[in-house]
Formats: structure tokens, sequence, C-alpha cells
């Protein structure tokens, strides 16, 4: 018979029951192994629920680790422990409610890898290569986060994810980290927040650097090279925000990336009449690029933070749905009472408006949600990266020639449909009028406003 430890470790977390018949022992012999086998084994779940797992350690380290949220003032609180098990698998032991949905095996604390409310924190995108070539050596990881396993992102947040995004903090030296920042911005001596009239100056710097820092051509995998900054907000307190910005010469293709982010913040204008929100959004143009500034809405003041999740972590834990649209995600989501009815038509009015926008990067990580109030788990946060895709260059530079063909809707969507349409022809109508688009594309949105004015008849 193989120790109890050693056969979890192969086997995975097992039921009680299913443990003691496969080991071929009582329950009383299961119950004395499994004291014997002390901190090497992880036990979750009361009575019938009990499972068991073995404990797997984190580059050596079998401890668990601390997981804390900050509030909004700033201060971490510590909310559960992280425990590993094996062969790849974790477990919450959580201290306070974790604030977001949780299914059968998740309410005792069980993952199949790691907590899907932690995997919005691993480094991705722009910002996130940049991240891990700068840190590669250090944290003994690869230079791509894409290739990362489990326990590399770990690794990685423990140490250094002080600042990720929402509100969560993984592991002491994380948060020590954040504490050091806290403590600077209370007595001062942190970097100060941007003001207005140095904008023009600071921005174009940060765009170098992050070029310098980033990838080049990271625009061909459909996403704008950016950098976070924060500065003076409108009602005196620093705001914290996701500056996107385009390439500084004159290609046709930057000039269309530069189009593109004042769609963004155009599109955001009209999200209202959806009854949606969207993110706070200008557009800066300063050293031979254009900039849109995107207010961070987890963020709050110089310190507080608060929590957001995206469809992509909760999706792939809980519904498997992954390519489906957000209609079908608000839907799946109120079925099971997470988000209120209301809120679902909202997705569906969303997933409209995005279509006929020419939206073709309506993907599940660009739909998140906060945590909700009551009885109802969710709410919709705002809307972020909403703008026509279709138009974006191929390879980041290549301009080839797109159709925009609206398509009148299925009658099960007819009423989402037709509530977005003619937002969205505001939207283009907007779009065609802004002179901070280039002549050319403002003509294509002139041509869309005209082919969706005539399909809404």
């Amino acid at each position: 018979m193989l120790p109890i430890v050693d056969f979890l470790r192969r086997r995975g977390r097992q039921a009680a029951g299913a443990l003691a018949e496969q080991l071929g022992i009582s329950r009383a012999t299961l119950m004395r192994a499994v004291r014997a086998a002390g901190d090497e084994l992880v036990v979750r779940g009361a009575a019938r629920r009990t499972q068991y797992a073995a404990r797997r350690a984190l580059r050596g380290q079998a401890a668990p680790l601390p997981v804390y949220r900050v509030d909004a003032e700033g201060t971490p609180q510590q909310i559960a422990w992280l425990h590993l098990t094996a062969p790849d698998g974790s477990a919450l032991e959580m201290l306070q409610p974790l604030g977001w949905p949780l299914d059968e095996a998740a309410r005792d604390g069980w993952f199949d890898g790691l907590p899907y409310p932690l995997q919005d924190l691993r480094p991705q995108g722009f910002l996130g290569r940049a991240f891990a070539r700068h840190h590669a050596a250090t944290l003994q990881v690869a230079e791509d986060p894409a290739a990362w396993s489990d326990d590399d992102t770990l690794h990685a947040l423990s140490l250094l994810g002080e600042d990720a995004p929402g509100d969560l903090i993984v592991g002491e030296a994380a948060c020590r980290r954040w504490l050091q920042r806290v403590r600077a911005v209370r007595a001062g001596e942190a970097e100060a927040p941007l003001r207005e009239a140095a904008l023009a100056q600071a921005y174009p710097a940060q765009a170098d650097a992050a070029m310098a820092a980033g990838l080049p051509g990271s625009s061909a995998g459909g996403e704008f090279p950016k950098f976070t900054a924060w500065r003076d907000g409108a009602d005196g307190r620093p705001q914290a925000v996701l500056v996107k910005f385009s390439g500084s010469d004159d290609s046709p293709g930057t000039r269309r990336w530069a189009d593109l982010l004042v769609c963004e913040h155009l599109a955001g204008g009209v999200l209202p009449a959806l009854g949606l929100p969207a993110a706070v959004s200008r557009i800066v143009q300063a050293g031979g690029r254009t900039f849109l500034e995107v207010e961070r809405f987890d963020r709050h003041g110089a310190l507080g933070r608060s929590g957001l999740l995206s469809w992509g972590a909760l999706n792939g834990e809980c519904f498997g749905l992954a390519g489906r649209s957000w209609a079908e995600a608000g839907r799946a989501l109120a079925a099971r009472g997470w988000l209120a009815a209301q809120d679902a038509e909202a997705l569906a009015r969303l997933w409209q408006f995005g279509r006929l926008l020419a939206n073709t990067d309506m993907h599940d990580g660009n739909l998140s949600f906060r945590p909700g109030e009551g009885a109802v788990p969710l709410r919709i946060a705002p809307v972020y990266d909403m703008l026509p895709m279709l138009y974006a260059p191929a390879r980041g530079v290549e301009l080839p020639p797109r159709e925009y063909r609206p398509e009148l809707p299925l009658p099960q969507d007819a009423a989402a449909w037709q509530a977005a349409a003619p937002v969205a022809l505001a939207f283009w109508q907007r779009a065609a009028a802004d002179e901070r688009i280039s002549a050319g594309f403002r003509a294509v949105c002139a041509e869309n406003t005209r082919r969706l004015a005539a399909l809404l008849g």
C-alpha cells in the first residue's frame, strides 16, 4: 500500500470515502494516517464533503501564501491562505468572504490550478511582456509571460505583484512592497502626480521609455503599446490612468492606429446612451503621437483599490463558454443568479453595439465585472477597448481594404439590436466629423454612417 501522501501526489485530491476505498483501509485507519501526515496534507470541506490533497512546494517553499485585499484607503488585509496541492492544483483557506461567486468545489476552497480571481493578476499584453523581460533573470522565468506555468506566475506575483489589476496581492514580499508605497505616499515622499501643464512633455517621454523597454511591433498582435501614470484629477485627488499611444512617424499604419485611439474615446462617449458604464477617457496629442488616456476604475485616489474580474477568468473556471458572445455570457450569469437580469440585457445591447461598431476583437478578456451588492455578486464594470478593430492595420502596418457590412439581427436579438443601432450610428457620425481623425478614415466613417442609416430605414 502506498503511503497516503505519495498516493495523493500521484492521484490528486480525493474525497475521504474514495480515498479509504482506494487504499483498502478503514475510515479509522485513514484518520490515523491523516493525523500522522500532518502539514504534508491539505484538508478542506466538512463531513461528507471532506477532501484531502498532498501539499506542493513553490520553488522549494511549502508554506502557504497569504492573500491580501487592499481597501479604498490603500490598507491591505489578509483574506485567505493559498495552499498549493499536487499535482498542480490549489486550495484557498478563506478568512473572509472572497467577494466573487464560487461553484460547488470552489466553495470548499478547491481549484484545479490557480484560483480564478488570481488569473487576472498574470502579467499580460504589452505591459506584461515588458515586465517579464525586465525581471526574467531575477525571477528565473521565461522572457515571454505566455510561456509561464502557474507556478512561475505565482512566484512572480508573490515577489513583485504588488500593483496588479484589481485589489488582490499574493505573498508577504509583494505586500511589503505595497506597504512601502503606502508609507511613501503618506509621508509625501512618493513621486508627485503629473500636472496638466506637464502632460505634453511627460507623455511623449514615457512613450519613448515604454517602447525602449517593451516589444516593438506589439500592435501587430492587436495590442496598443501603453504605459501607466498618475496625474492630478479634476476633483483634486490623484488619478491613476492607463495611457495608450500611437507611433510617432507619419506612416499610414501609424495614422490608422491614431485614428482608432480617437475612435475608442468616441465610443466610450456614446455608451451611456445604452445604459452602460464606460471608462472615462480623453485624447492628448503631443510629441507627434496620439495618446488615449483612460482613467483606471480599479484605482481610487493615491492608494485606494477595488476588485475587478474578467469574464475570461470567470468563464474558464465556471462556464466553459470560450469564444461565445457576451450576450450569451450575460444569459449564463443571470441564470445562476450571479448577474441581474437588466445587466444581462445590457450585455446583449453591448454585444450588438460592438458588432455594429465593427469591433472584431470582443474577446473574453475585454469584458469585466465589479463586485456586486446584496444577493447578486456581479455588476458590469465600465466598458473598455471598444473600437472598430476591423480597420486595424494587418501585421501592425499594412492597410488592406475592409468592407463594413452591418447585418440585421436574428429575431431573438432584435430588441438589443434596435437599441444599439442608433447609438452605433451616433458613433459613426461623430467619428466622421472629428478632425482629430485623418481625412481618409473620416471618409470611411461617413460611408459607414450612410450604410447603417440605410439599414435602419
